[in-house]
Parts: C-alpha cells; structure tokens; sequence
C-alpha cells in the first residue's frame, strides 16, 4: 500500500507540473498572438549625456509589474532595421511624432518613470501612463495645442486598459499627485493663463474625473456637447 500511495503522490506532482508548464506555454503565445505591431513615430531622443538622437522612436504604457524597475523606448534610425532598446534611466527626454515626455527620478515614480507632457508652463502637468490588465497598446502621435504637441489622441488609441494618473510640478522631479482635494486649485494654477478655463474649473463645469474634456477645451476653446447644452 505505501508503494502505491508513494506512486500516486509522484504522479499527482508530474501531473501539476505538467499543467502548470503548459499554462505559461499557452499565455505566452496568447500575449504574442495579441501583441500589435510595433509602431514607429519620428522623434527625437535626449540622452542623459547631453546627445541628441533623431530617428524612429516607440514606447507603449508598461504592463503593471512588466519592468522591475523602470521602463524603456526603443530607438532606430531612420531607414534601419537595428532596435535598439534605451533603459529610462539613460534618457532625460523624448518627442515621439507631436508629443512630449521627461523621464522623472521622483522615487514616487520608479515604477513609470516616463511621463507625458499634457500642459508645459510655470507649472507643468504630466500624465503617468500604465497598462493595468491585458497587453499594450502602442501609442500613435497624438495632437493638440501648446508648446509641447499635447497628445490629446493618445488616451483613445491606447485604450480602455490603460489607467492615467496627473501629476503636476516645476520640473518632472518635484511633482505632486493631482487629486480630488487639490484639483481645483492645481489646476486654476496651471492653466492660470487662460482665465476662462479657470472659470470653468472654479465653478465645478469640470471635475477631477473630467481630465480629458478639460484639457480639451483648454486647447481648443470647445466645451464638450453636454455641457454646451447646459
């Protein structure tokens, strides 16, 4: 009986290896088969080193937990086939088509140190971009006002699973998490130069759950159709 019993343990642990390896196989074709192909915009890489880069760059929002520590870009030249990954940590910028990013050494933002630049001012707003379930999605050059190219295509081509949080700040290492509490004097303070907009903030038109209208009407003058019915 205890032969038995010694085989049928043994078997059981072959049997959830087994399973457990052919789990990992299948995900791993999964995410491949659902991976997009990699996008590619023109930009322009600034190097920790005080170098300039100019070519075709491409970077999607990390996967939550995807990088230990940090993030990258890729980097190729125009009209070669050679990628060449740049870890966060050698880059102090990027333009990528009509958008902006710094690179922050907040350690608040280790995890996603790559920030786009949404409102360049005596106060910028950032945007910190991950991918909170399935796969990611490259982002396509985005357009808008400013001098930075505000991507303001960039929240619907990257999708659903891509959750955002603001920060704002003098520079991309002393930032503050923007928030429900501080939203309203945040963001009366950034976009202070269009007193309109502040109006509109102040009199709660927008909340902290309407960035992207915001930002949009900041840009464009354009209130978004349920509120110009109000």
């Amino acid at each position: 009986m205890q032969v038995i019993a010694y085989i049928c343990v043994k078997y059981l642990k072959t049997v959830r290896k087994i399973t457990l390896l052919l789990c990992i196989i299948c995900i791993t074709f999964f995410a491949k088969a659902q991976a997009p192909a990699q996008q590619w915009d023109e930009g322009t890489v600034y190097h920790t080193t005080g170098e300039v880069f100019s070519g075709l760059v491409s970077w999607a929002p990390p996967i939550k937990g995807q990088y230990p520590d940090g993030d990258q870009i890729l980097f190729k030249n125009t009209g070669s086939p050679d990628i060449f990954p740049i870890p966060y940590f050698k880059i102090k910028a990027f333009t990528m088509g009509r958008d902006s990013f710094v690179v922050s050494t907040n350690i608040n933002l280790k995890n996603n140190p790559i920030l786009l630049v949404e409102v360049d001012g005596p106060v910028n707003l950032y945007a910190a971009k991950i991918f909170k379930q399935g796969f990611p999605l490259l982002i396509g050059s985005g357009g808008g006002g400013g001098h930075f190219g505000v991507g303001m295509e960039v929240g619907t081509a990257i999708g659903r699973g891509v959750k955002t949080s603001y920060y704002f700040g003098k520079t991309p290492n002393t930032v503050s998490k923007l928030d429900k509490k501080n939203f309203i004097e945040a963001m009366s303070t950034i976009l202070a130069d269009k007193p309109e907009v502040v109006a509109k903030i102040k009199d709660k038109t927008f909340r902290y759950g309407d960035m992207d209208d915001l930002l949009k009407y900041y840009y464009t003058g354009k209130l978004p159709v349920n509120n110009e019915q109000q």
